[in-house]
């Protein structure tokens, strides 16, 4: 299997306007009482006993400020000969191109699959013994790089920055505790074991493009580091070579299984009973690190010349001309804007997006049933850090049913969520979403914004 180094920036625009679902932890679930992985986002919430295989718990979506409408435009089959067209088509204005997206354009995804979970009361308290499959992706992409690939010499110089992809994708053994320490105190701690299977991270400090003559002249500081199972890297050919030497690199090639890296996480949390019917809660979830060996390594060449972005697309009775053949040709140029030369092979650590979450907790006096919570989350990682405060209303009118509504607030947009558990005696099966799909095209893909899950699971009591 090759992968094709040249192609990922353009991935990084297809990644932006359609990610696959993915997702992270399932904060409507929070507050609900019969949500048995709400330890996941504070380990003090670790309070049931319960076997998971396989499907105990599965998240997925995104988010996201920006959607598949704003890359991907209607054509005329009667002009082109092919119905749809990227940004880049002449059809499409600038002005409506340009002026629906943000000054940042991002795009998050998280995956969090628990493979195997058994939590049982033990040691004056509940213990946890799990595995996940985890995966993070983040993307971001500043306005002013889509303006000079759509108005290419409407300026002379462009100043580009906050350009970035990162992905990191691992196993994760997780053991927990929680314990009460009086009536009003609860705490709990994890200790994770991580395995890395791939990491990738193209960060682009600095891009200057300034007009010289027929070519535009870029200096730059584009850095890529990937350990992605056991691989090399591939070359293009030696005139491709920078003034220094380095060989540009192509790709990465013979692939195969391998676990690269390893790292270690921890989660700490505590609850508070303020009063009767008012609760507190905070953790931090993620402090650690995965330290990647074997680690592929390159950067720009500091100061080289671009032709610019060429026609991509094809008018008249070429009906060939489709969507996957426009992005791919928009790659190759994309390739030669971002050209990286290989500086070698070397080790890398890498900090875990460590997350905070604040919550608050208020049940009705004359209605126990019902409560309300609030729940402030910040995850902590650099270029890729988002904040979201939500509310949420929790209903349980009988044992072996609960339901949960907020709304929320993020660095991302406004979202709507909901979820359900029931709760037998042999069982908990639970469905959700933090973010309702909206729009959607054919493929379900988010078309306005991708802010999007759904978290489905099922546990068995012990």
């Amino acid at each position: 299997m090759k992968i094709n180094f040249r192609h990922i920036p353009a991935a990084l625009l297809l990644a932006t306007a359609t990610l696959p679902a993915a997702a992270q932890e399932f904060r409507s679930s929070y507050f609900m009482q019969t949500s048995n992985f709400r330890h996941q986002m504070n380990p003090a919430l670790l309070d049931s006993s319960y076997v998971a295989v396989f499907l105990g718990n599965l998240n997925v979506g995104t988010t996201g400020n920006i959607g598949l409408k704003n890359f991907v435009y209607k054509t005329d089959p009667a002009v082109w000969g092919y119905e749809l067209g990227t940004f880049m088509h002449p059809s499409v204005s600038a002005g409506e191109f340009l002026g629906g997206l943000h000054d940042k354009n991002r795009a998050d995804v998280y995956l969090n699959m628990n493979l195997v979970s058994v939590a049982f009361k033990a040691l004056g308290g509940s213990n946890l013994v799990e595995l996940n499959l985890r995966s993070n992706t983040n993307v971001s992409l500043p306005k002013e790089l889509f303006e000079f690939m759509k108005t290419t010499g409407s300026k002379e110089h462009y100043s580009l920055e906050n350009i970035g992809m990162r992905t990191q994708n691992y196993l994760e053994l997780a053991l927990g505790h929680s314990h009460s320490i009086n009536e009003k105190l609860t705490v709990g701690a994890k200790m994770k074991l991580l395995f890395g299977a791939a990491y990738a991270d193209l960060d682009v400090n600095r891009l200057d493009v300034t007009m010289n003559g027929d070519q535009w002249r870029i200096q730059g500081d584009a850095r890529l580091k990937a350990a992605i199972l056991k691989s090399e890297l591939t070359h293009e050919g030696p005139d491709k070579n920078s003034e220094d030497g380095r060989p540009r690199v192509d790709g990465l090639d013979d692939v195969s299984f391998s676990l690269p890296g390893f790292g270690l996480g921890f989660d700490l949390g505590a609850t508070y009973k303020v009063m009767d019917g008012l609760t507190v809660s905070a953790a931090l979830t993620d402090l650690g690190f995965i330290s990647w060996s074997g680690v592929k390594q390159a950067s720009s060449a500091g100061d080289y010349t671009f032709d610019g972005f060429e026609d991509i697309h094809v008018s008249g009775d070429n009906k060939e001309n489709k969507l996957g053949d426009q992005f791919e040709q928009l790659g190759d140029d994309l390739g030669d804007m971002f050209a990286l030369y290989d500086d070698g092979e070397g080790s890398h650590t890498q900090a875990l997006a460590a997350t905070l979450n604040l919550g608050a907790e208020y049940e009705l006096p004359y209605y126990k049933k019902l409560r309300f919570g609030f729940l402030y989350t910040s995850r902590l990682s650099g270029l890729y850090s988002w904040h979201q405060g939500m509310l949420s209303a929790n209903v349980r009118p009988v044992k072996w049913f609960e339901a949960t509504l907020n709304t929320a607030v993020s660095s991302t947009g406004w979202t709507l969520g909901a979820a359900a558990s029931f709760k037998a005696r042999h069982f908990n099966f639970y469905v959700g979403t933090d973010r309702f799909f909206g729009k959607v095209s054919k493929e379900f893909i988010p078309l306005n914004n991708l802010n999007a899950n759904v978290n489905f699971g099922m546990t068995f009591p012990l």
